[in-house]
């Protein structure tokens, strides 16, 4: 049985103690397999924000196709499953489908750009499927295209904990911070999960928001609770250094070239988060957000609000009371200016407005941390009735 045929097997069962499963993998590799592996597992390649592109749909189905033409079933995976089940040709030498060897080439498929770029990766991919068993080249398809086909997070961060010896909480926290399982997996198996810190560039596991009625969110408004506005738009990081800044989404993809123009005064770095819109129209964030070219030449002028601050100057301050935080990111916004690109700090409404507004409202308690990767205890988000 090849390593890839294990990845494979465990994608595919649904067993009770697939936790123990995936620890019992973990510890039976190599120290260089580790991170490939823990990628393939979770059904990535490369981390979110990395460049790079995925095999498209149209690329994959001309592979399926150049390995038989009875093609059958649901998705993509299935489709390339039935298709090696009937292929024409072997493929040539047929190399063992080791965990280095199918993160590599799938790694070379997303690197590869420029002119004549589809066809390579049309053969690369071919060729990798014309060496995978039925259910390995399944899942090849699925991680190839990007289709939801991993493990989660939180199975993959048990996993690790179990394989290694470490505690879950040390591991998610460790994931917040570095949200690639790749990454923690190695940091846990030698021991060093504590060096794993925030990091301008690398985003965050962004604290989540539970949402209520308006009508029912009164009575756990306190008068000291900081209110505002939330504006529909989407949730962002905003991250900036004496060199360059970066912008993420609340999915962690890297859409830095919507800050075109953008620059700091002074020399610090911050890591923020807040929302990111352009009125009323959602679409306009979409189109914004999918150009790819530089946002100096689009007519959509977008606005950033700050509401948040994990890490200033190097220093984490998730800690820091609300009140403090938002006062530190204050400071550091001040000094960012932006041609095409609007950056403010939100500002508190008086509670007397929060009926009146009529619009999603934020709710935070002034002394409460930043939770990282969690589920705010005492934050929440007011939606209209």
């Amino acid at each position: 049985m090849t390593e890839y045929t294990r990845i494979a097997e465990l994608l595919s069962c649904r067993k009770r103690d697939r936790i123990g499963a995936l620890a019992s993998l973990l510890r039976s590799i190599s120290k260089e397999e580790i991170c490939p592996a823990v990628r393939l597992l979770t059904g990535g390649i490369r981390p979110s924000w990395s460049p790079g592109e995925l095999t498209g749909r149209d690329i994959l189905m001309d592979a399926i196709l150049s390995i038989s033409d009875r093609i059958e079933g649901g998705d993509m995976g299935e489709m390339a499953e039935h298709a090696i089940r009937h292929k024409r040709q072997r493929g040539i030498g047929e190399p063992s489908l080791t965990i280095c060897y199918v993160h590599s080439v799938l790694n070379k498929i997303m690197k590869s750009k420029g002119r004549g770029s589809e066809g390579r990766r049309r053969s690369m991919l071919t060729g990798l499927l014309l060496s995978s068993p039925p259910l390995e080249g399944r899942y090849i398809a699925l991680t190839a295209a990007g289709l939801r086909s991993g493990i989660g997070p939180r199975t993959i961060a048990a996993a690790i904990s179990r394989a290694y010896g470490v505690d879950v909480e040390k591991v998610w926290a460790a994931y917040s911070r570095l949200p690639e399982m790749g990454h923690v997996a190695e940091a846990a198996s030698t021991g060093s999960l504590d060096t794993i810190r925030l990091t301008p560039g690398i985003p965050f596991v962004m604290m989540e928001f539970p949402h209520v009625r308006i009508t029912s969110a009164h009575g756990s408004i306190a008068k000291s609770d900081i209110i505002c506005y939330a504006r529909r738009g989407i949730r962002v990081q905003l991250h900036v250094s004496e060199e360059r800044s970066w912008l993420f989404t609340n999915r962690r993809r890297d859409i830095s070239h919507v800050l075109s123009g953008l620059k700091t005064e002074a020399s610090r770095s911050a890591m923020l988060e807040g929302e990111m819109h352009t009125g009323e129209d959602l679409s306009q964030i979409t189109r914004l957000i999918n150009r790819r070219r530089s946002a100096r030449r689009s007519s959509i002028r977008p606005s950033i609000i700050i509401w948040d601050a994990v890490c200033i100057d190097g220093k984490e301050i998730v800690d820091l009371e609300y009140s403090e935080r938002l006062q530190l990111a204050s400071d550091v916004v001040q000094n960012i200016n932006g041609e095409t690109i609007n950056v403010s700090v939100v500002e508190p409404l008086e509670h007397e407005e929060l009926l009146q507004s009529g619009l999603p409202v934020m709710v935070r308690a002034q002394s409460a941390p930043y939770l990282l990767g969690k589920r705010s205890r005492v934050d929440f988000q007011i939606v209209p009735r």
